[in-house]
């Protein structure tokens, strides 16, 4: 991944990396040329369908290893955030994907196929919501102006077997050593293509300045949280792996100054969305909850929504409910109040308020994904309103297919209903996702074995079977006679 995390000063390597982890070596440079898509000059040397394929890898990848922060008020955020933002660039040509990272190194990076990730560390840096909106615009920047491809076509091909015996030794099975190459880095000389690495970071900062623009967050907020990470010291100082990732000098921040001078009808004000959600990244982080406890002196809804956090981290039930409650009473049709309510009744065994807590919340926003998803989650964990809690998953799937936790409880919701077939499906699905393809094909396997499914049933999982195979493991093929994979 970080393979991930130093995408700014490494695209090269990183492309090499992820494609190691999709390709066989040896059919690393025999793979075909793709049809150049008109008007883009790197088509030939990183197509937009590789592109994708690199992406959902590095994203399954950051999900083996727990990296990816999968609670769905964190996703719905950072994905409203980023769509806001990213629905200005006018590219129907990919399907953007942001979410964030259960990192607390202050960075951010974006993947080609429009996979971007932002560290936890990053997002509770950031003092408001045109800050945070920043740093997504100038990766989305990235991505747009492919800025990977760039450098894969500007790199000197004497340079990849180095490269590729690196990264090799690095992601060679060793979960440790590919952790922590995710956290820190994988440091290579920051010469290579540095005037192109440069250049490049200006250009994401143009591109961000306009889609901010449009979207009416502050300008200015950008240079304040350059200068804000120039002068971080202690341990935020230790933590920030941005300037070193993406190469900041004087004329950035003067550049993005003098274009912050013309700029109308912005927003001045953060969401509450965006307070909430930073309270949860915020308590995630935090080490020392009794002295972070005390620290706070509940002035607003916000900080209780945060003292409730840190004491239901300590599993302090009753003070948690003590603290909410009033402050829910008084407002019912908060989401993330309701819903932090919700699991502490939940967590006393109080299914049945806080299922009510639920539905009430529901009622009032009927098409909140995030709801349906928390409430079907709760029936299954409980065994009751199976039938409901399908119909609630099948309407968010869109949403949600790509979300570990969503096709772990389906699994578990088929389970419950003695539906084995389906459950197969789903769990195989799940390990899929997890990069874990020897486990997924295991059960379906197992699937394959039982009396439990008909003939019908079992052709589908063979065949579901084969697709994991030559999608994932593909493998070498004789020159005649049958083939596992076309």
């Amino acid at each position: 991944m970080s393979m991930v995390v130093i995408m700014r000063n490494y695209s090269t390597t990183f492309f090499i990396s992820i494609y190691l982890l999709i390709t066989p070596l040896d059919n690393l440079f025999a793979q075909p040329i793709s049809p150049p898509e008109l008007g883009d000059p790197y088509s030939q040397v990183l197509s937009l369908k590789q592109e994708k394929i690199i992406g959902f890898s590095t994203y399954r990848r950051l999900q083996k290893y727990n990296m990816i922060n999968n609670n769905p008020l964190v996703s719905s955020y950072i994905n409203y955030i980023g769509n806001l933002l990213a629905r200005n660039t006018l590219d129907n040509q990919r399907e953007y994907t942001f979410f964030v990272t259960q990192s607390n190194a202050i960075n951010a990076f974006a993947v080609p196929g429009g996979y971007i990730g932002l560290n936890s560390g990053l997002v509770t840096l950031t003092e408001n919501e045109a800050q945070l909106a920043s740093v997504i615009s100038h990766e989305i920047g990235h991505i747009k102006l492919r800025h990977t491809a760039e450098l894969v076509a500007n790199a000197s091909m004497n340079t990849l077997p180095m490269w590729i015996g690196i990264i090799a030794g690095v992601f060679s099975g060793n979960p440790e050593a590919s952790i922590t190459a995710i956290k820190a880095g994988i440091g290579f000389s920051r010469q290579l293509n540095i005037n192109l690495i440069r250049s490049n970071e200006v250009d994401a900062d143009d591109f961000a300045v306009d889609i901010m623009k449009k979207a009416n967050f502050r300008i200015s907020e950008m240079s304040n949280f350059f200068k804000r990470m120039q002068s971080a010291t202690g341990e935020i100082q230790r933590d920030m792996a941005y300037l070193s990732t993406h190469p900041m000098y004087e004329n950035r921040v003067a550049n993005i100054e003098a274009k912050a001078q013309y700029q109308h009808n912005i927003i001045d004000q953060s969401t509450g969305d965006y307070l909430y959600v930073r309270n949860i990244l915020e308590v995630a982080q935090t080490k020392d909850i009794v002295n972070t406890i005390n620290s706070i002196n509940a002035k607003s809804i916000y900080d209780t929504h945060k003292l409730v956090l840190l004491n239901l981290k300590r599993s302090n039930y009753r003070t948690a409910k003590t603290l909410l409650l009033p402050v829910y009473n008084n407002n019912p049709n908060n989401l993330y109040l309701a819903v932090l309510y919700a699991k502490i009744l939940s967590e006393t065994n109080e299914v049945e308020e806080a299922i009510s807590v639920l539905n009430n919340i529901k009622n009032i926003y009927p098409l909140n994904q995030t709801i349906s998803f928390l409430m079907a989650e709760m029936f299954i964990e409980n065994n009751i309103s199976l039938d409901y809690a399908k119909k609630l998953l099948n309407s968010i799937n869109d949403l949600y297919k790509f979300n570990p936790n969503y096709l772990r409880i389906l699994s578990k919701m088929h389970v419950l209903q003695n539906n084995y077939f389906e459950s197969k499906i789903y769990l195989s699905d799940y390990h899929v996702l997890l990069d874990n393809t020897n486990l997924a094909i295991e059960i379906l396997d197992d699937g394959m074995r039982s009396n439990k499914i008909n003939t019908s049933q079992r052709e589908i999982l063979r065949n579901k079977k084969i697709q994991i195979i030559c999608s994932y493991q593909r493998p070498l093929e004789p020159i005649f006679g049958e083939k596992t994979c076309n």
